[in-house]
């Protein structure tokens, strides 16, 4: 009896290398399947959203839906607001010079043009984000991550595990992101404690010439999610300038 157990453990041994092995080998396949994101990416601003354009319009779409007076600095007079307006960021920053300024009959505005009510979980660095454009993309992709370092030097690291993954924001909250490949994009979903949720949505061309980078801004006080396409084109490649493929 003891013979015959000792040969079936023996026989089950080589089948359970191969499994191991066939198991290793469909992920490498899988991983050799992925599209190689790899490599330094230019800001493609002729075929990319207006971001700010985008921002504006979410702001003010706030604004509309909620001015009521009195429940922003400056009371309900006339054209009501902080004095000095709004102030501009350089480089792409939001803000618009003179914004700020409450509309004949409503309330005043924020400083720099945004439109945040008491309360607001939509702070202006995150409008601020969102409205950047980072002129480079320096994109590392590994087996198991991909890090995206901007102009900026600010590095974002995606786990390809498909979990999630805590960390703390520039502001030091916590904010979980899980990654994962959904066909041949690269999905990553951020959430963070105050029920706002990016996803940044990462695509090759057909030709790997050109990276589509999608963002999508969810909060509960706006009346509908910002979403922002950037184009990035692979430098030293004959990326065409026309319309990019949507």
């Amino acid at each position: 009896m003891g013979r015959v157990l000792g040969l079936t453990v023996k026989s089950m041994i080589p089948a359970t290398t191969l499994l191991l092995a066939a198991l290793l080998a469909g992920v490498a396949r899988a991983a050799d399947n992925q599209p190689k994101l790899s490599g330094r990416w230019e800001f493609n601003k002729d075929q990319s959203d207006d971001a700010q354009q985008k921002v504006s319009e979410a702001q003010n779409s706030r604004r509309d839906s909620d001015n009521s007076g009195g429940r922003y600095p400056g009371g309900g007079g006339p054209g009501g607001g902080y004095p000095g307006g709004g102030v501009g960021y350089p480089g792409g920053g939001v803000g618009w010079p003179g914004g700020g300024m409450g509309r004949p009959g409503h309330g005043g505005g924020w400083p720099g043009g945004h439109s945040n009510r008491v309360g607001s979980s939509v702070s202006s660095d995150d409008w601020d984000r969102l409205a950047e454009n980072p002129k480079f993309l320096q994109v590392e992709q590994r087996s198991d991550q991909v890090v995206v370092t901007d102009d900026s030097d600010r590095t974002q690291t995606f786990h390809l595990d498909g979990k999630k993954h805590e960390e703390k924001d520039a502001n030091g909250k916590k904010v979980s992101t899980k990654t994962e490949w959904q066909g041949d994009a690269l999905v990553a979903e951020t959430k963070s404690s105050h029920s706002t949720k990016l996803t940044q949505t990462f695509h090759l061309s057909d030709d790997g010439k050109q990276l589509y980078v999608t963002t999508r801004f969810e909060n509960p006080s706006l009346q509908a999610p910002v979403s922002i396409r950037r184009v990035y084109d692979l430098l030293g490649s004959a990326a065409q300038r026309g319309s990019a493929p949507k």
